[in-house]
């Protein structure tokens, strides 16, 4: 036997989800933030056609869903530059598959071993900057240049600790790490090398 709500919904089909029903209750993007973004927005349009008409990317992820394809060309030399730098970055436990549009292996990419020094170098190298494509991606561009850096002042505390670290252990960061006492949030040599040389400098 159906329960009271069941009956109820039986009762009144307009209360039922469907498609038409859904799309009354669709939000538009109501974008508030960035003012260049809130200029050049289509109302009509979906986020989706908004970043792509604007050149900014949607997600980080890669497309989740249908795409319309315009130049097939760009897209194709494009890909094969991003699997050549992917390429390089592999590790040796790490490779890629290839295939062609029947789904038969064309190419078989291995990575190869690296060592920390090789594998700091493509971490640490300077990579070309991506030619903005719109005018909208040059106008945010050059309004993130002009954001003034406010600088941090270290507080008496901070430089106390920094020196009975510094005192203890001279440059040892490793053993900077485990003393739990003096580092008692456990922050890495790495970021312990870096907070130290900042206090210092």
């Amino acid at each position: 036997m159906p329960t009271v709500r069941k009956r109820r919904t039986i009762k009144t089909p307009s209360r039922k989800v469907t498609r038409k029903t859904a799309n009354k209750h669709k939000r538009k993007v109501n974008v508030i933030g960035n003012k260049i973004i809130r200029d050049n927005w289509d109302k009509k349009a979906t986020l989706r056609q908004n970043y792509a008409r604007l050149g900014l990317l949607q997600s980080l992820n890669g497309v989740t869903g249908g795409i319309e394809v315009k130049n097939e060309e760009e897209l194709m030399e494009n890909e094969q530059k991003s699997l050549e730098e992917l390429a390089e970055s592999l590790t040796a436990e790490q490779g890629i598959i290839q295939r062609d549009d029947a789904g038969n292996i064309i190419n078989v990419i291995v990575g190869k071993v690296k060592s920390k020094e090789e594998l700091a170098e493509i971490m640490e190298r300077d990579h070309e900057p991506v030619k903005a494509k719109t005018d909208v991606v040059r106008a945010l561009e050059a309004q993130a240049a002009n954001v003034l850096k406010v600088e941090r002042y270290q507080s008496d505390g901070e430089l106390v600790w920094a020196a009975k670290l510094v005192e203890k252990y001279g440059d040892d960061y490793e053993k900077m790490f485990w003393d739990r006492k003096l580092n008692p949030n456990q922050q890495t040599a790495k970021q312990l090398k870096k907070r130290i040389a900042a206090l210092l400098a």
